[in-house]
């Protein structure tokens, strides 16, 4: 990388991190009458230590079906996958901790940026070529068998995917043919992008081996739910996909932050589990436009990795993929926002989903969040 390009891309980090900065000085001065979507309340959790249903998590969202502008959309997600002390931890978290955290985990990733590690240069092709109208299966099968690693989760996925087969699948291939090309080059971006959540990498903050896979399950949910999402609106599959798969690139990043921090004495101790997911999803989304920078990703993916968590945006890929994320992150992120339901539901309706199409997208996001974990 050239040195002027290098000095762009710091100065861009480091115009992030004064906005950082000054956003989580907003964020602690506001109210919670600022929040133009405040419609769950703080409620207390259930029982310590007992999985919690979705009604002691959220008995607070003030929702109700029946002054819904469409009928039917009364949806709940299934039993989250963390207990209710879980939830209890990180929203209890202190906000000038949680913000003094995320402020050290921007500023230290900018301190090791040569460090990073490289966005996989296979998916970067993978990626370019399933935006070209007519990809060739042979190119595809050379490109993803450079990689004797991919090549084999590849083979493993279409094995999954095929469970009665009495054939099994052998070489990629065969797995182009029974499976498909484009599911193919789906498994195959999903198994070159999984080296940036890689979590037998030493430098990364080893008490968060548990945050990397769970970041990892949920961009792989997401990159599913987003494609089934664009296949009934009419849009772009592929692309829906590729934005789901890498809208969360940030937070593994920034689980090695604290790595980094740890290491180089920023941290003088190990934060707790509640603290740090609470800091990851605050310094997330700012770690993963410095990513989407650096890694030239595109200004599609970019504004998705950017505006995910934003209301009232015009991209229907960034709704398409906050929409997929969303509902399954009501399932599996303790440090969730408050008001996350609610916010689901709205564009929800915006999108026109109904009660039935949410559960079969949830349904069909929990099948695919353990391919290859």
């Amino acid at each position: 990388m050239r040195r002027g390009k290098v000095g762009l891309i710091v100065f861009g980090w480091l115009l992030r991190l004064i906005r950082s900065y000054r956003t989580s000085s907003r964020i602690l001065e506001a109210t919670a009458s600022d929040r133009p979507l405040q419609d769950a309340a703080t409620s207390e959790p259930a029982t310590s230590g007992v999985e919690a249903g979705f009604a002691d998590v959220f008995a607070g969202v003030d929702f109700d079906p029946e002054a819904a502008p469409k009928p039917g959309l009364a949806w709940l997600p299934g039993r989250p996958l963390f207990s209710a002390a879980e939830r209890a931890d990180v929203v209890a978290c202190d906000p000038v901790e949680v913000t003094t955290l995320a402020s050290t985990i921007i500023s230290e990733l900018l301190a090791s940026i040569d460090k990073v590690p490289p966005f996989p240069l296979i998916a970067n092709r993978l990626i370019a070529l399933s935006s070209q109208p007519d990809v060739r299966v042979d190119i595809v099968e050379r490109l993803v068998e450079q990689d004797a690693v991919i090549a084999a989760k590849v083979i493993g996925a279409a094995n999954a995917l095929l469970f009665d087969q009495t054939s099994p699948v052998e070489s990629v291939n065969h797995a182009i043919r029974v499976v498909g090309l484009e599911e193919v080059t789906q498994i195959a971006i999903a198994a070159a992008a999984a080296a940036v959540f890689d979590t037998k990498e030493r430098v990364a903050f080893e008490a968060m081996t548990v945050q990397q896979q769970a970041a990892w399950a949920h961009s792989l949910a997401t990159a599913k739910g987003a494609a089934a999402l664009a296949q009934w609106l009419g849009a772009d599959v592929q692309g829906a996909y590729i934005a789901g798969l890498l809208h969360d690139i940030g937070k593994p990043v920034a689980l090695r932050g604290i790595g980094f921090a740890l290491i180089n004495g920023r941290l003088a101790n190990v934060p707790s589990a509640a603290l740090a997911i609470a800091a990851v999803e605050e310094a997330h989304v700012d770690v993963g436009a410095m990513l989407a920078d650096a890694w030239s990703l595109g200004e599609e993916i970019g504004r998705v990795i950017e505006q995910h968590h934003e209301d009232d945006v015009e991209s229907q890929l960034v709704r398409i993929v906050r929409m997929a994320s969303a509902v399954d992150e009501l399932r599996t992120n303790p440090g969730q926002s408050d008001d996350l339901l609610a916010q689901a539901l709205a564009l929800a309706m915006t999108l026109g989903l109904t009660k039935e199409k949410l559960s079969e997208l949830s349904d069909e996001m929990g099948r695919t969040s353990t391919l290859f974990a």
